[in-house]
């Protein structure tokens, strides 16, 4: 990845983080509410996570997307994918659970809570997805002849 591909993968990025971040929140809070409030909801369960949680799992992800794209073997959506599992699950492992506030441990009390791992994981891949759909959708209109 150059520094002009920031273009495109700076807006990548930060769609997959809000993905990674609001997506987990959004099953949780369906999972434990329902439908009652859920826009709210989904809203406070991402704001409530600790800044800590947030930017640990931001610079994972730029670390996990980056080396997606430097990587040659398979689709890049997959490869997004699975970065973004495991940014997620180093997030969950690593933070500590003093500044984890809303997120993994600070949120069920476990590290890695099976009633929640699910909806992290989805996230997660979700995150990647989006991160791929979004960057090359911005390549392709980047090359494209202008009119």
């Amino acid at each position: 990845m150059r520094l002009s591909d920031l273009k495109c993968s700076g807006p990548a990025w930060l769609f997959g983080w809000a993905t990674a971040v609001f997506l987990p929140g959004l099953l949780i809070a369906f999972e434990r509410h329902g439908l009652d409030r859920l826009p709210a909801k989904t809203w406070q369960m991402g704001d409530d996570i600790g800044p800590v949680a947030k930017l640990l799992l931001g610079a994972l992800l730029i670390l996990c997307f980056w080396l997606a794209t430097c990587i040659r073997i398979g689709q890049l959506s997959l490869r997004a994918a699975l970065g973004a599992l495991a940014a997620m699950l180093l997030t969950l492992g690593l933070v500590p659970a003093a500044y984890s506030r809303g997120f993994g441990i600070g949120l069920t009390g476990a590290r890695f809570d099976p009633a929640v791992l699910p909806w992290y994981a989805v996230g997660a891949v979700a995150a990647g997805l989006v991160f791929a759909l979004s960057l090359t959708r911005c390549r392709a209109r980047s090359s494209a002849p202008r009119p």
